[in-house]
């Protein structure tokens, strides 16, 4: 498959993201909704099979455990986590499964990719998605999901939004997204490379488990707003959720950052102001094609999106500009 760092292939035709790195656990039991809506932010309750939402697990405390897109079928409930959380994930939910007719099992014969831009759904076609299936596909909402059948054998497809552009999730069984791969190469379309890919993400400000999702911080703290249904009853970590939405007030905010001059902090590096010595960390930094660098960060909110701040890299001061939305496109871009 023809690789690329292309992004302007991302906004004008269909890129692969190949390694992704997403892992499914399948929930199963005659009380999977009934728990999971009791457990997780998100109103899993109030989501018809065939479509899914945006949740988190949280501590008692209301910090992160994990973030997580659910997918209701007939007969189970997908989590679909980010690398290295299907075991941990499924783990976490058993143990508060005292009761409850529930289980949830990782996937370890399954993975994901991710065709996104504007002909994502035409380029479905090379996969022998019929016209009837792509209309239905482009016109579902985000979230929603279907098995097809393929030339290269059965694929599951959801509607999803990443790296700030509309596009589709594909599942199967590695050999069978392998063969996928190779028709949609064999189609004309690019894999997207994964540092281009990251520095899109980044630029985007969508959050990463790991980087940007930790322990550490609340879910409104770190851009997972829509993981919450505040209107839902009682789930863990509930209460310090509410009492931070009727205060107002969080301390910390995920930010993206576009980082003036050739030079690329690094993750972790302090962040500082002349009138806030610690205002924060780098979490994640990546350079676009186009040779701008952006980097994500746990900015205090003192700081003023459009200000200019200081990260300590070393020895160095490397100044950049705060901004809460997606980067803009290259000057080149047409």
């Amino acid at each position: 498959m023809t690789s690329t760092h292309d992004l302007d292939a991302l906004a004008r035709d269909a890129v692969l993201r190949a390694e992704t790195g997403r892992e499914l656990s399948v929930a199963t039991g005659a009380d999977r909704v009934r728990f999971l809506h009791g457990i997780v932010t998100g109103n899993v309750a109030g989501t018809p099979v065939g479509g899914g939402c945006l949740s988190a697990l949280l501590t008692p405390k209301g910090h992160v455990i994990a973030d997580m897109r659910l997918f209701v079928r007939e007969d189970a409930i997908w989590i679909v986590v980010d690398a290295g959380q299907a075991e941990p994930v499924a783990t976490t939910l058993g143990r508060f499964a005292i009761m409850d007719d529930f289980v949830a099992a990782p996937r370890a014969d399954f993975a994901f990719s991710s065709l996104l831009g504007p002909a994502a759904a035409a380029r479905l076609a090379a996969i022998g998605v019929d016209d009837s299936r792509l209309q239905a596909i482009a016109a579902a909402p985000l979230f929603a999901h279907t098995q097809v059948t393929t030339d290269a054998g059965e694929v599951w497809i959801a509607h999803m939004r990443e790296l700030a552009t509309d596009g589709f999730w594909l599942g199967a069984p590695p050999p069978v997204l392998a063969a996928i791969h190779a028709r949609l190469a064999a189609a004309g379309v690019p894999e997207l490379e994964p540092a281009a890919a990251d520095a899109a993400r980044i630029a985007a400000v969508e959050p990463r488990f790991g980087a940007e999702i930790t322990p550490d911080y609340f879910p409104m703290e770190v851009g997972l707003d829509a993981a919450i249904d505040y209107a839902k009853g009682c789930y863990l970590g509930q209460e310090p959720i509410v009492r931070i939405r009727d205060r107002g007030h969080i301390n910390w905010r995920l930010v993206g950052l576009d980082v003036a001059g050739p030079r690329d902090p690094a993750a972790l590096d302090p962040i500082e102001t002349d009138a806030k010595p610690k205002a924060g960390r780098v979490t994640s930094v990546g350079r676009l094609p186009d040779g701008r660098g952006v980097a994500l960060a746990m900015l205090h909110t003192s700081i003023a999106v459009g200000a200019t701040v200081r990260i300590r890299h070393g020895e160095e001061r490397i100044d950049a500009h705060v901004r809460t939305e997606p980067a803009g496109p290259s000057p080149r871009s047409p």
